[in-house]
């Protein structure tokens, strides 16, 4: 240890009375890197050196927190490394929580903007809302719910965020310690601004990083800084967006702490080059590279322990709470949506007790809804029990998504989806798309729900399409093209069950027209009118929509009609899917799936829309169009495989039967087809390549980017 470290140490224990030292601890933020706060922290424990007072900023805020809980270094440890760090920042909604009124239609949207009053698209501003986060926070923080001033913890405890309009630093000493700390830790433009009463607050050290002169004014004397936050990068490191925001960020951080670090005794500065802000997954590496910091600097702890009163007894620690006991709940932030509705969806109630972990999953049974951006929960002390308050932010009712895919079956499609959620009527959803490219679709969905768990609802759907079928010969290749221009609706009226699924029965008028476009064969504008009723069903519980891993997915539909002043043919159809996937392991499922359909009667005079078997939604050895029967099945058995995080890998074999009547025999022709996939969820949308290898017949592939699904699928006829 250097002579100019000691020295002002020295000093001060010449200038002040003993008995009157008070020690501060002021922790900086610096993301993940903050993890090391918790090394230093070990070896200043077991050196004997325990603060009176901690004022934190950021992550700093976190550990600090923590440790002026009574949690010991390894506990906090532990809490740190138990967090989901990958699902923290996810703000997309689990298929399989999601009510089920919603699952009747499947996710859509490369970017998702919400809209004013005014209809005025709305820029984010932020990338992740982090709910989640939010949550994580509330859980690990809920022992110090019955503490409103945070002098009242075993350690007093201070943090600082920043006031989004004055840019002026605030410090939190009162309130709630899980609004405080989550204020102090929202890093602009990453995290979407913190409201508490109303006002917006972003990350503490864009004005004090380090807040060496909160921890004075909170009455230390001697203040030991720890200084995490990375230095400001090379020109040539400043090569990605994320480098540019962080270097913006660090510019304000670093002025403000070189001001603080001319007027301090000790900093305690360890080497973290190596680690980003970002780095979470390193957690154990940097809290070894703190620990092993501060052991290598024991003499200055040895010097500052030296000057300090060592009668004081030892640090209490918070008392655990088990289950809270629920005096009221009261909803803060709702707009449009009531509070009754809000206590509906979180299904706790007052005069009950909850451990904390069953209110958190509450919280997020209302955040599936889809109706709000964030919802958290702040219990505060009313006697003998507590106040839950549920602070929820609405998600815009009008919103607006821009959707761009790709696939090898119908090129580049582009779309637009305005969505409407309890708008023209309470509990109601309106959804319209308009598409254009490779299909030409208008599509208007509107659905009034009488409940969201169980209940009833009633459907009317109009739509107009435009598409093109190929037509084959005996070489399978495309000799013929016809265009098909179907517009009509739907209208219905079904029961819903949140364990259960989806029933609706249904009445539907449609007319086709068929027109020639590169065919020399083909009927030049042969139409078709078809009206009738019929029932459907559909069941979903899949983890994932795009890329499940496991659930289920059925879905049953029966259309009938028959020769009337409305219709021009007998139509009666059926067709039925499922999908069942079951996870082995944490990256391997097995996936069995069954697909039927029949016309029932046979003979039909016109094509009308018959079953195309092929395709990247069918069976994968033969192109969409290729081949069509009245009857036909499919029969699928393979494994999925997630090597990593948003990467998933499949391969497996089809069987298809297709026949002009319905039969089943043990010793009927079925082709066979082997199959593998890889498959990417990228932020923009899914990304996925099948390989197909027929055992009879050509090598084919299928590539899609984007959401090609179609919304619609469970609202047509």
């Amino acid at each position: 240890m250097t002579l100019r470290r000691i020295l002002p140490i020295v000093f001060i224990f010449l200038c002040l009375p003993l008995w009157s030292m008070k020690l501060g601890y002021a922790l900086s933020g610096g993301g993940a890197r903050g993890y090391a706060h918790i090394g230093i922290l070990r070896v200043l424990e077991e050196e004997g050196v325990k603060p009176d007072y901690i004022a934190g900023t950021s992550s700093g805020a976190v550990i600090g927190a923590l440790y002026c809980m009574g949690y010991n270094t390894y506990e906090i440890e532990d809490i740190v490394s138990s967090m989901d760090w990958d699902n923290l920042f996810n703000d997309t909604y689990k298929r399989r929580d999601i009510y089920v009124g919603q699952k009747r239609w499947p996710p859509y949207g490369n970017i998702k903007l919400g809209m004013n009053e005014s209809w005025k698209p709305l820029l984010p501003t932020s990338v992740f809302t982090a709910n989640n986060a939010n949550l994580e926070l509330a859980r690990v923080l809920a022992d110090a719910s019955s503490v409103t001033d945070f002098n009242d913890l075993p350690i007093p405890f201070a943090c600082v965020a920043t006031d989004l309009v004055s840019g002026d630093p605030i410090v939190f000493r009162r309130g709630s310690l899980m609004q405080a700390v989550r204020s102090s830790l929202s890093v602009p433009s990453i995290m979407k601004p913190f409201e508490v009463n109303g006002k917006p607050y972003i990350d503490g050290g864009v004005s004090q990083n380090l807040p060496i002169d909160q921890v004075r004014n909170m009455g230390a004397d001697l203040v030991v800084g720890l200084k995490v936050n990375s230095d400001l990068r090379d020109k040539q490191e400043l090569d990605s967006f994320v480098a540019v925001l962080d270097q913006t960020i660090n510019i304000g951080m670093t002025r403000n702490v070189d001001k603080q670090l001319a007027d301090t005794a000790i900093i305690f500065e360890p080497e973290l080059s190596d680690y980003k802000a970002s780095s979470f997954r390193n957690i154990k590496e940097i809290i070894r590279e703190g620990e092993d910091y501060a052991r290598a600097h024991l003499d200055e702890i040895k010097a500052i322990y030296a000057v300090l009163d060592h009668n004081d007894p030892e640090q209490d620690s918070i008392k655990r709470i088990q289950s809270y006991p629920i005096s009221d709940i009261d909803v803060i932030g709702n707009q449009f949506i009531s509070k009754a509705k809000v206590k509906e969806y979180l299904g706790l109630r007052s005069g009950e007790a909850y451990p904390i972990e069953t209110i958190i999953e509450s919280c997020r049974q209302v955040w599936n809804s889809q109706y709000f951006s964030t919802v958290y929960p702040v219990l505060k002390p009313n006697g003998h029990k507590f106040r839950l308050e549920i602070h929820v932010s609405e998600l815009e009712r009008r919103q607006l998504a821009l959707n761009l895919s790709y696939t090898t079956e119908d090129d580049l499609v582009a779309g637009v989806v305005l969505s409407l959620n309890n708008l023209l009527l309470k509990n109601s959803t309106l959804i319209s798309e308009l598409k254009l490219g490779g299909k030409n679709e208008l599509n208007l969905d509107y659905v009034k729900n009488f409940g969201d768990f169980h209940g009833v609802y009633y459907r009317v759907f109009p739509y107009i399409n435009e598409k093109t079928t190929y037509i084959y010969d005996q070489d399978h290749y495309k000799t013929e093209s016809v265009k098909s221009l179907e517009y009509g609706f739907t209208s219905g009226v079904g029961v819903l069950a949140q364990k259960i699924g989806v029933a609706e029965m249904f009445i539907y008028n449609s007319h086709t027209r068929l027109y020639r476009d590169i065919s020399q064969t083909f009927p030049i504008n042969q139409s078709y009118s078809i009206a009738g009723f019929g029932l459907k069903a559909y069941r979903e519980t899949l983890d994932d929509f795009v890329f499940p891993r496991s659930g289920m997915r059925a879905m049953a539909k029966l259309d009938l009609s028959r020769f009337s002043p409305l219709t021009d043919e007998n139509y009666n159809k059926i067709s039925t899917n499922l999908e069942l996937y079951h996870k082995y392991s944490k990256r391997f499922s097995v996936k069995l799936a069954l697909e039927y359909g029949s016309y029932l009667d046979s003979g039909l005079s016109v094509p009308l829309d018959p079953f195309f078997l092929g395709g990247s939604d069918g069976y994968y050895g033969f192109d969409r169009y290729e081949l069509s029967a009245p009857f036909y099945k499919i029969y699928e058995a393979g494994v999925v495989y997630s090597p990593r995080t948003n990467w998933f890998a499949g391969a497996g074999i089809q069987g298809l039967n297709y026949d002009d009547s319905d039969i089943w025999t043990l010793n009927q022709n079925i082709e066979y087809c082997a199959y593998g996939s890889l498959g990417y969820r990228s932020v923009l949308g899914p990304v996925k390549l099948i390989l197909a290898f027929p055992f009879k017949g050509e090598f084919r592939s299928y590539l899609s980017v984007g959401y090609d699904l179609d919304i619609f699928k469970f609202s047509r006829r």
